[in-house]
């Protein structure tokens, strides 16, 4: 059983626009028939002939009628008419009326690179997601990742990308202690990508290799260079080209906020689809990186329970149980450091073949460089991840974008080379300087208002529960669409799918029953008007005279349409206009008794009056 909202919602698609108007336009043309039969079927069984040949004049014509005959019978059948019949035709505009919509949305899905001329000429690679409204459930992710991609009007959706995980990847040329942090190899030369080992870790700690696959650290550190730490932008790849060459993948400071919101405090997450390509091997990485923050400005201390509460919701397996006591105790070295007014930094490194991971924890005690007075204390956790997904062969190997003498490489963002690394460049000029290879930070995200305030120094307002929710339900989708739209504006275009949406006409129940019913409703009056035998209240008043008067051999006991039909023409005679025949004569009117009528068994009664019978002969000469 349908519900009446899906009763009255289109849901059945046309073709086009012209089906659906020609079916309401039929629709409404058989209700005019169903009127016109109904109404020729009352003036049948009221033996009111006049009223019938009233329905083919005008409106002029027929309120002459009217106002001749009074409240008579048959002058109530031809007002009936007057109102019905236009009435009936306005029946298509009644069911375009009832669109609701008046179309579905039909989607057909096509590789990015059949849509390369809705792209917009110069589309950002940045994009964010906010929440200033303060409520989760108003957030359109999707909108947020899709939006300023594609000219306007173009409607389209990304559907899941199966296959983010095509990358090739070489054994690695280093144990994981000699690496000094882990990377992903990609070439026998040293070719690798991996996390930024050395900003998180103060030269007075020492990192410790526990296994082939995991590095940690943690020790206390002099307050005066917690400031640098805390400064330091978080979040940047670092590529070793071969087993010499290495640099950092950096964030534009004219254009990408993560340059200034990847340092320091705050509550932030972003994401980024990056490229790095050498000679003709181009391979794509998905980075994820997670901040959160609380700070207390001095002489006020951050709350051991908060610092507990934040640990736990951070580090623990699952955070809505008690605290674990491996997470207790880093909690506990925290609430120490703090009691202390020292600073404190650990962490982990995670090594797996195609991903490398980093967790780090901090209490900065920031502090006045002059005398060294405390100015706030910070507390930050952050997480990084970073994922290979893809790795392919280009046709032709990436060329610089000018020449330099040192060693460097391209800089690119959202596919558009933008500068090189030459002005960067600290290796000296040699034989061996050379073309490196390429970066494209190939599309970015930004989440801000989203997990947190990481300026205040409460845990449950600096992490904020419902948004942190969000982002883990929504994460896995939200890598797969911001691929999407880096492999569209970076990438291989033809490897992304596109399902491109257009509304097509569409009907509702209500109104495709509604305009079943007027075919219905002519049908019957077709079967109710057949009961004129002979048939003159289904013909026109020319059929009627053809017949009466005997233009030729037809009949006038039942009538019908005028196969070959008589030419009548107006004819003037003695200032007289009469209706000429085609033998020459013309038609007239003579009185009652002239000719003899026709006996009963010849006519019907039931059709025409005995005592009213008047028949109208073709008069010669008259």
């Amino acid at each position: 059983m349908l519900v009446p909202s899906s009763f009255t919602t289109s849901v059945l698609p046309v073709q086009e626009n012209v089906v659906k108007n020609i079916i309401f336009r039929v629709s409404a043309l058989c209700l005019q028939l169903a009127v016109y039969n109904l109404c020729s079927y009352c003036a049948f069984k009221s033996k009111a002939y006049t009223s019938f040949l009233m329905f083919a004049e005008d409106y002029i014509q027929r309120l002459f009628f009217i106002s001749s005959r009074g409240w008579s019978r048959s002058a109530l059948i031809v007002l009936g008419f007057a109102i019905l019949s236009p009435l009936a035709g306005l029946y298509d505009t009644l069911l375009w009326s009832l669109d609701s919509p008046g179309y579905v949305i039909k989607s057909s899905r096509v590789n990015g690179s059949a849509v390369d001329d809705q792209l917009l000429t110069t589309p950002p690679y940045i994009v964010f997601i906010a929440n200033s409204a303060g409520n989760v459930n108003s957030i359109d992710a999707d909108a947020a990742i899709t939006g300023n991609l594609f000219k306007s009007g173009f409607n389209f959706t990304f559907p899941p990308m199966n296959d983010l995980s095509r990358g090739d990847i070489v054994p690695a040329r280093q144990s994981l202690a000699d690496a000094g942090g882990p990377r992903i190899w990609l070439d026998d030369e040293g070719f690798s990508v991996g996390i930024d080992s050395f900003s998180p870790i103060n030269p007075h700690c020492s990192l410790q290799t526990t296994d082939d696959r995991n590095q940690a650290w943690g020790c206390h550190i002099p307050n005066n260079e917690s400031y640098g730490m805390f400064s330091e932008p978080l979040g940047q790849p670092f590529i070793w080209w071969d087993g010499n060459q290495s640099e950092y993948m950096r964030s534009f400071r004219n254009d990408n906020p993560w340059k200034s919101l990847g340092t320091g405090g705050d509550t932030a997450a972003m994401k980024q689809v990056f490229t790095v390509t050498k000679d003709r091997r181009r391979h794509t990485f998905l980075e994820t990186v997670l901040k959160v923050s609380m700070i207390s400005m001095s002489p006020v201390l951050l709350d051991d329970a908060d610092i507990l509460e934040m640990v736990r919701r951070t580090f623990s397996d699952d955070p809505a149980n008690n605290i674990q006591p491996s997470t207790k105790n880093l909690a506990d070295i925290i609430v120490a450091a703090q009691a202390n007014h020292s600073s404190f930094s650990g962490g982990t490194f995670l090594q797996q073949d195609y991903s490398v991971g980093a967790t780090s924890i901090e209490l900065l005690n920031i502090t006045n460089s002059a005398d060294q007075s405390p100015i706030y204390v910070a507390f930050r956790v952050t997480s990084t991840n970073i994922t290979l997904i893809r790795s392919e062969t280009l046709p032709n190997p990436v060329t610089p974008l000018s020449p330099c003498p040192l060693y460097f490489s391209n800089l690119a963002t959202g596919g558009r080379l933008r500068s090189t690394t030459c002005y960067l460049s600290t290796a000296t000029q040699g034989p061996g300087a050379r073309f490196l290879g390429q970066l494209d930070a190939s599309a970015v995200l930004i989440l801000s208002d989203v997990l947190g305030d990481g300026s205040t120094a409460k845990a449950a307002t600096a992490l904020n529960e419902t948004g942190l929710l969000w982002y883990q339900n929504h994460t896995e989708h939200i890598d797969q669409v911001l691929a999407s739209r880096a492999f569209i504006l970076g990438g291989d275009r033809e490897s992304v799918m596109v399902d491109v949406q257009h509304a097509a006409p569409a009907l509702s129940y209500l109104q495709l029953l509604l305009s079943l019913i007027p075919t219905l409703v002519a049908l019957v009056s077709i079967l109710l008007i057949r009961r004129d035998k002979r048939g003159y209240f289904q013909s026109s008043f020319f059929v009627a005279v053809h017949a009466t008067t005997h233009l030729d051999e037809s009949r006038c006991d039942k009538v019908g349409y005028s196969h070959v039909p008589p030419e009548i023409r107006l004819d003037v005679v003695d200032g007289h206009v009469l209706l000429g025949t085609p033998n020459g004569g013309t038609l007239g009117i003579i009185s009652l008794g002239s000719v003899d009528p026709p006996t009963p068994s010849e006519k019907d009664t039931d059709f025409v009056n005995q005592d009213s019978y008047h028949t109208v002969p073709t008069m010669e000469g008259l």
